[in-house]
Parts: structure tokens; C-alpha cells; sequence
């Protein structure tokens, strides 16, 4: 005997398949809850949730003395502004004051600095390499540098020197600013 398509068989009056649906609910939540669990589970493993409260701006620390005996100076009115191809940014303006911290830019390998120093302008270019440096997980990474190079005109500044060449977290000064 042969079917052709769209026939039925007159033998077979219906096909009942039972698969009891407790066992496919089971097996269904046992998955979902697996997966809950290892979500739930990276979820808590993989990122701290502490907020950052740890310096993360290195700053170039710089200490003004007197030119001829070294001694610290307390300058009269300092102004101290960032300059760069597309913008000037201020970053002291104090009365009396006999050091100065500016951060560096972390984009280039130079910054260039306009002091302005009891009324008398001068120019600085500090020239640096960047490093990365992981402060922690919390915080992330910053930048840190090594100063290898410096300029100055000599309008009011006598002498620009280096006493540390790594511009970190730590707070040491780094250049001697003799007037």
C-alpha cells in the first residue's frame, strides 16, 4: 500500500506524544537558576565598587629662592598660566607666596608655562616622557613623567635647575626657581 502526499493512513487515528511538563519545568529552572547564579557571581568578583580617594594629578612642585644666596624667597604676586596650541589655562594667581605646584600635560611631551613674577613675564618649557602608572583599582591609571629638559627666558628668572626629575604622586619638589 502506498501514500501519496496529503493522504492519511487509516490505520493510525491520531498520534499522541506525552512528555510530562514537570520534568521540562524542572529542567528549565535548574538552567535558569544556574545561570543566575554565575551572573550573579562575575557580578560580584569582577569590579570594585570603592570610591577613589587617592591623589591622581602628579603635580611639578617648584620652590622659589633668591638668586645669589639660595635662600627661599616669598614672591610678592605670582601668576602661573599653561599654555598650549589651542588654550591658556590659569593655574596659580597668589599673593606672597614662595611655591608653586602646576600639573603637566599628559597629552604632549612638553608643557609651556607664561609666570608672570611680581609683575615681571617669563616663559618656561619643561620637556618630559609619560609613563603609565596604575594608582589602584579603584582610582585607575594616571600618568607619570620624567623631566629631561627645560627652557627659560631670563626676564626676572635668573635660574631654572632640576632637583628631581620625576614629576609623581609623592609631592617632592622637582625644580629650583632662583629670581
Amino acid at each position: 500500500m502506498s501514500f501519496t502526499l496529503g493522504q492519511r493512513c487509516p490505520h493510525i487515528t491520531s498520534l499522541n506524544i506525552f512528555i510530562p511538563l514537570s520534568s521540562v519545568m524542572n529542567r528549565l529552572l535548574s538552567i535558569f537558576s544556574l545561570t543566575a547564579v554565575a551572573l550573579l557571581a562575575l557580578l560580584f568578583a569582577s569590579c570594585s565598587v570603592q570610591p577613589c580617594y587617592e591623589d591622581t594629578d602628579p603635580l611639578l612642585n617648584t620652590l622659589l629662592l633668591t638668586a645669589g644666596t639660595g635662600e627661599t624667597a616669598k614672591a610678592d604676586s605670582l601668576r602661573v598660566n599653561g599654555v598650549s596650541l589651542t588654550d591658556t589655562i590659569e593655574f596659580v594667581d597668589a599673593l606672597s607666596v614662595s611655591f608653586f605646584s602646576v600639573p603637566l600635560d599628559p597629552s604632549e611631551d612638553q608643557s609651556l608655562f607664561h609666570i608672570i613674577l611680581n609683575g615681571v613675564s617669563d616663559t618656561a618649557v619643561i620637556y618630559y616622557t609619560r609613563h603609565p602608572h596604575l594608582v589602584s583599582p579603584e582610582c585607575g591609571y594616571t600618568f607619570v613623567s620624567e623631566i629631561t629638559g627645560l627652557k627659560t627666558t631670563h626676564n626676572i628668572i635668573d635660574t631654572l635647575i632640576i632637583e628631581n626629575k620625576s614629576v609623581n604622586l609623592n609631592g617632592e619638589k622637582n625644580l629650583h626657581l632662583f629670581y
